[in-house]
C-alpha cells in the first residue's frame, strides 16, 4: 500500500513540476539528484565503514554505525528512484544530523517489535593460560583396524581420570 501511494504521489509531483519548469528541466533535475545522491551516499558509506572498523578494532559493538549503514543503504535506494519525495527523504537520511533522528526512531521501532535477551559476555580472544588449559586433557592415540590383534601393534591401555 505504501509503495502504491508513494508511486502515485511521485508521478503526480513529476507531472506538476514538469508543467511548471518543463520536461527537460524535470528530467535534468532527476538525473542531477540521482548522481549527487549516489556520490553523497558513497561518501557517507565510506565514512560509516571507517567508524565501524574503528569501533570493532577497539572491541566495541558498532550499533549506531551499523544502523547508519542500513539507513545510508536505504537512502541510496530512495535516491535512485526518480521523484522529488523520495529524493527529499533520501537526502535527509544522508545528512548526519537528521540521520541521528531517524536512527533513534529505528532503534525504538526495533526494540518494540523484537525481543532481546542478555547473554553473559564471553571473551572472544583467549589468553595464553586458557589456551594451554584447553590442551591439558588431550590424549594422543592411534586408530587401529577392528580386525587387528594386540600382537601386531604396541598397545597401551590408559585410563583417564575425569575430575
Amino acid at each position: 500500500m505504501v509503495f502504491v501511494f508513494t508511486t502515485l504521489t511521485e508521478l503526480y509531483l513529476l507531472i506538476e513540476v514538469s508543467n511548471e519548469i518543463g520536461w527537460l528541466n524535470t528530467i535534468a533535475w532527476t538525473i542531477l539528484t540521482g548522481v549527487a545522491g549516489s556520490w553523497l551516499a558513497r561518501h557517507e558509506g565510506y565514512r560509516t565503514l571507517v567508524t565501524i572498523r574503528g569501533e570493532m578494532s577497539q572491541m566495541q559493538m558498532p550499533t549506531n554505525a551499523l544502523l547508519d549503514a542500513g539507513l545510508i543503504l536505504f537512502s541510496g535506494g530512495l535516491l535512485i528512484t526518480p521523484g522529488f519525495l523520495t529524493d527529499a527523504v533520501g537526502f535527509s537520511l544522508l545528512i548526519p544530523f537528521t540521520r541521528a533522528g531517524y536512527r533513534k526512531l529505528l532503534a525504538k521501532w526495533v526494540k518494540a517489535k523484537f525481543r532481546f535477551e542478555n547473554f553473559p559476555a564471553q571473551s572472544g580472544f583467549p589468553n595464553r593460560q586458557s589456551e594451554q588449559q584447553q590442551w591439558d586433557n588431550v590424549v594422543d592415540g592411534e586408530i587401529l583396524p577392528a580386525d587387528s590383534t594386540s600382537a601386531e601393534y604396541d598397545v597401551i591401555d590408559v585410563e583417564i581420570d575425569n575430575e
